[in-house]
C-alpha cells in the first residue's frame, strides 16, 4: 500500500488556506496529529499496522528537523529486519554532541558519527548493519542481544528482500522503504567482522560482553524466539542443544526441529504466533490447515522415537516456568 501523505501547515499556506484549519480537523477526528505540526488523515493512519505507524512517525520527525537525521539503534534495526523484540517506544537518532544523548520529545539521541558507517534507504539515512548490530548487542540484555546478533549472521532470503540500501549521499533509489519485514535485509554479517567491530569499543567491559554475545550467536537460529530460548537455556545451565536437527518424513520430505538434545532424544520447539500467521509460511494454507500440517509433521518425527517439548512466548518470559518445563521434559543441568 502507498504511504499516507503527511500534512504540514506550510502545505495549507501554499494553497492560500489558514493553517489553523488543521487543528480544527484534528478536533473533529478527521486528522491525526503524528507530531506537533504534522498530521495525516485519520482513515490513512488507522489503516496502518503499529510498525507502519512507527515508520510514519519517523518520517514526520524528519519533515520537521533542519538537518536530515541519521536513524540508529532499534529504529535502524527495523529497516534492517533485525530481530528486535517489540516495537520501540521512541525514535533513535545519532548526534555528535555528547550532552544531547538523552530522551527528548519522544526521541533518544545516541552519540556517534554522522558521516561514517552511514547508508541510505529510500528517503532515510541510517547506520549500516554492522554499526546498528554492535550498538544493540552492546546495550541489550544477553538473550535479546543474542537474538539481534543471530539475525545479523543469517543469510537473507531473496524473496524476503524488500529494502534497498545505498551509500549515503548517492541518488536515492525510488522505492518506499518497508518498516514491516519478514526477514533480515541487506547482506549478512560475519562473526569476524562483528568481533573486529567489538574490539574497537572503548570500554573493556563492553568489548568482553559484546564479544561473548557474538561468540555465542548462531546463524542457524530461525527466529527471535528461538534465539532467546537458546540464550535462556544457557543462562539456566542446561546443556547446549543441536540446532535445526534434520529428519526425513514418510513422504520423503525434509523436516527440521528448532532444538534437539541427543542424550534424551528430545526435540524442543518454540511456538511463536508468527509461525502460523506469517504470509510466507505454509504455502498459502489456512491457519487451521497449517496447524494440522504441523501436527502431522510432529507425529511423523515422534514415530522415529523422538519426544517433544514445546513452549510459547508466555512460558519463555517466565524464568521459573521455563526452567520447570525443561526439567519436566527430562533435561538436567550441566
Amino acid at each position: 500500500m502507498n504511504k499516507p501523505s503527511l500534512i504540514l501547515p506550510s502545505d495549507l499556506r501554499l494553497v492560500g488556506q489558514d493553517p489553523r484549519k488543521l487543528a480544527q480537523l484534528h478536533s473533529k477526528g478527521e486528522l491525526v496529529r503524528i507530531r506537533r505540526g504534522v498530521y495525516a488523515k485519520s482513515s490513512d493512519w488507522n489503516s496502518l499496522n503499529p510498525t507502519e505507524q512507527y515508520g510514519l512517525r519517523v518520517a514526520a520527525f524528519q519533515a520537521l528537523v533542519p538537518r536530515q537525521p541519521v536513524l540508529c539503534h532499534a529504529t535502524a534495526a527495523l529497516l534492517w529486519g533485525l530481530w528486535v523484540v517489540g516495537l520501540p517506544s521512541k525514535l533513535h537518532v545519532v548526534t555528535e554532541v555528547a550532552s544531547s544523548g538523552r530522551s527528548n520529545n519522544g526521541v533518544i539521541r545516541h552519540v556517534g558519527s554522522l558521516t561514517e558507517g552511514i547508508v541510505q534507504c529510500g528517503q532515510f539515512l541510517l547506520t549500516d548493519k554492522l554499526t546498528t548490530t554492535i550498538a544493540l548487542i552492546k546495550e541489550l540484555s544477553f538473550p535479546y542481544a543474542v537474538a539481534v546478533c543471530d539475525s545479523a549472521l543469517r543469510t537473507p532470503e531473496q524473496r524476503q528482500a524488500v529494502n534497498q540500501f545505498t551509500l549515503a549521499g548517492t541518488e536515492p533509489i525510488l522505492h518506499e522503504p518497508s518498516w514491516t519485514t519478514d526477514g533480515t535485509q541487506g547482506s549478512e554479517l560475519s562473526s569476524h567482522d562483528l568481533l573486529g567491530a567489538a574490539g574497537q569499543l572503548t570500554s573493556q567491559a563492553s568489548r568482553e560482553r559484546t564479544s561473548a554475545v557474538i561468540n555465542f550467536a548462531s546463524a542457524l537460529s530461525g527466529s527471535a524466539g528461538e534465539s532467546i530460548s537458546r540464550a535462556k537455556m544457557y543462562q539456566l545451565g542446561f546443556p547446549p542443544p543441536v540446532l535445526q536437527k534434520h529428519y526425513l518424513l514418510r513422504d520423503g520430505s525434509d523436516a527440521f526441529v528448532d532444538f534437539w538434545f541427543k542424550e534424551q532424544n528430545l526435540a524442543g520447539e518454540f511456538d511463536g504466533k508468527g509461525k502460523y500467521t506469517r504470509s510466507d509460511w505454509g504455502g498459502g494454507l489456512s491457519i487451521q490447515d497449517r496447524v494440522m500440517k504441523e501436527k502431522a509433521r510432529e507425529d511423523q518425527i515422534r514415530a522415529q522415537g523422538v519426544r517433544f517439548v514445546r513452549w510459547t512466548w508466555q512460558e519463555l518470559s517466565d524464568r521459573n516456568r521455563f526452567e520447570q518445563l525443561l526439567r519436566q521434559a527430562g533435561l538436567s543441568k550441566k
